[in-house]
């Protein structure tokens, strides 16, 4: 069995090489991987050294990211990991009540308005 072979039989999920080591999760089923707000993989063992100092750039996409900011994956397709992390932080500002506008009608009906505007947005 060839080396593109075997790779296209393992899952994607499976088969994530961390950028920083080039370990694979595959070859090391143990590797704890984590994902970053910029949705990038990496191994815990590099986060840990790479970020034990603070702040340092993302070694793909040169975003700035703490330690801290990486997240255990919970859906198989990083799309999907996205659309949560994105519709979360939606909720928080498009879910708001008459009530945390202290009672006021015309603010509340103004960000109602907006609302509406946002989500005829056409994509």
């Amino acid at each position: 069995m060839s080396k593109d072979s075997l790779q296209s039989s393992i899952p994607a999920f499976e088969n994530v090489v961390c950028p920083i080591c080039k370990s694979q999760k595959y070859l090391n089923p143990n590797m704890k991987i984590l994902v970053s707000p910029c949705f990038h993989k990496m191994c815990e063992s590099c986060i840990n050294q790479r970020y034990s100092h603070g702040a340092a750039p993302c070694p793909v996409c040169g975003t700035i990211l703490r330690k801290t900011y990486f997240v255990h994956q919970t859906f198989e397709d990083l799309h999907v990991e996205k659309e949560v992390q994105i519709r979360k932080k939606f909720g928080k500002y498009f879910n708001k009540r008459l009530e945390d506008f202290g009672g006021n009608l015309r603010q509340y009906n103004d960000y109602l308005e907006e609302v509406e505007d946002l989500s005829n947005i056409n994509y």
